[in-house]
């Protein structure tokens, strides 16, 4: 199956980089989680979160924009690949990054992009 990335109906499964996905399981606590005098943990756990960032290459210019444009979005559904199989989830962006390679064509050679996905 190889990797999944499909955002906003498009795939980009073929662009990422080798070792360029990096996975992150996030627990969110109430503010009555605390530590106790003794050091021991009072947890009021509420909920897990993903956060994904991904590395890009062999992308146009166009496909670039495209993408920037998908990951504006407030919110956007995703496909992935999660360590317990392939998912589909509700994210948003707070950071893209790309690379501009050379000035010497009409359109600038991209080529790159790095950018995270936060689980809703």
């Amino acid at each position: 199956m190889g990797n999944v990335l499909v955002i906003g109906g498009v795939d980009y499964s073929k662009h990422i980089e080798r070792q360029g996905m990096t996975w992150t399981r996030n627990d969110l606590d109430t503010d009555k989680t605390v530590r106790t005098k003794d050091g021991k943990i009072r947890r009021d756990k509420i909920g897990t979160k993903r956060k994904l960032t991904f590395k890009l290459i062999h992308m146009t210019r166009q496909q670039l924009a495209a993408l920037d444009d998908a990951l504006s979005e407030t919110f956007y559904s995703a496909t992935y690949m999660d360590l317990h199989g392939v998912q589909t989830r509700r994210f948003y962006t707070s950071e893209f990054t790309s690379i501009l390679e050379s000035l010497y064509s009409a359109d600038g050679e991209w080529g790159e992009a790095e950018f995270n996905m936060i689980e809703e």
